[in-house]
């Protein structure tokens, strides 16, 4: 084996067993940190749970912020991954703000340690700030602009303010979280994930339900059953901007005041005499009572 070849592998080696260190340092940290709180935690004692020597420790973090910091970052690398994942946001927006919200829900309920760590940063937020910031530009903040920035791609959700909108949805998913998993409310104010999640889904696409439909079998977009009229009476286009292959095959507005004189004079909605046409067929003596 050549001098630098050797040299390679003993570099490879090197950085796998420093790596190796960094996770078992990061794992004690947590322990300690879950089961002291940040305040009665010290070095002394992540250096006996991580099974290292305190120079070793050192060597990679200066004090106990700095390794609360990393500590951070690397969950926020494990949990924000999907977020940050081109494919896990592909796909039509109903499937992929499910996809999202049942992975939040799912990471909570499937790894207690993590909900266990934002309650103690909860708790110390007040005497320690920059554990809390801390926390949120790596999670939070990056989870709210990433989902912001899917909002802006998706013009057809029509949200107003997308920054905005993302807020609302990483809002209701966390308050289900502190309500239902961190204060023990279940039982005070129920509420089944299934349910919350479909109708926060629908609130944000609420608008991919009002765009224009398309009718299946003539392919023209299906009509307002309530046509506004001119100042003559006469019904108004509400088709100018379709092909005119498309606007051919309407009803012309004659065919709609005839169908509203006659529902009228038999005292019928239109679609209700549009459904005794399909059904009967047309008769012009037919009379309705």
């Amino acid at each position: 084996m050549s001098m630098k070849k050797a040299h390679i592998e003993s570099n490879d080696s090197d950085r796998l067993f420093s790596s190796e260190k960094v996770d078992a340092i990061l794992a004690g940290a947590m322990q300690e940190f879950l089961t002291n709180g940040y305040a009665a935690t010290t070095m002394d004692r992540v250096t006996a749970a991580a099974g290292v020597s305190k120079t070793t420790v050192y060597s990679y973090f200066q004090d106990k912020e700095g390794l609360f910091a990393a500590l951070i970052e690397k969950l926020a690398q494990e949990k924000c991954f999907l977020v940050h994942n081109g494919e896990f946001l592909q796909g039509e927006p109903r499937i992929v703000l499910r996809r999202l919200a049942t992975n939040i829900l799912d990471q909570i309920e499937q790894e207690p340690e993590f909900l266990s760590l934002i309650r103690l940063i909860i708790g110390e937020s007040g005497r320690f700030p920059l554990l809390a910031k801390t926390f949120v530009y790596n999670i939070d903040k990056q989870a709210l602009q990433r989902l912001s920035q899917y909002f802006t791609e998706h013009s057809e959700l029509k949200l107003p303010d997308p920054e905005v909108a993302a807020r609302i949805f990483m809002g209701t998913v966390v308050h289900f979280i502190i309500i239902q998993y961190m204060l023990h409310s279940q039982d005070i104010l129920p509420m089944e994930r299934d349910r919350l999640i479909d109708n926060l889904i629908n609130l944000i696409t609420i608008n991919l339900s009002q765009t224009t439909s398309t009718n299946q079998y003539s392919g023209t977009r299906q009509k307002s059953p309530r046509r506004r009229r001119t100042t003559s009476g006469k019904f108004q286009m509400d088709y100018s901007s379709e092909p005119k292959q498309l606007r051919s095959i309407r009803l012309t507005d004659t065919a709609w005041e005839q169908l509203a004189e006659l529902a009228e004079k038999n005292n019928l909605t239109r679609s209700e005499m549009i459904e005794i046409f399909a059904r009967e067929g047309f008769s012009s003596n037919r009379t309705h009572s």
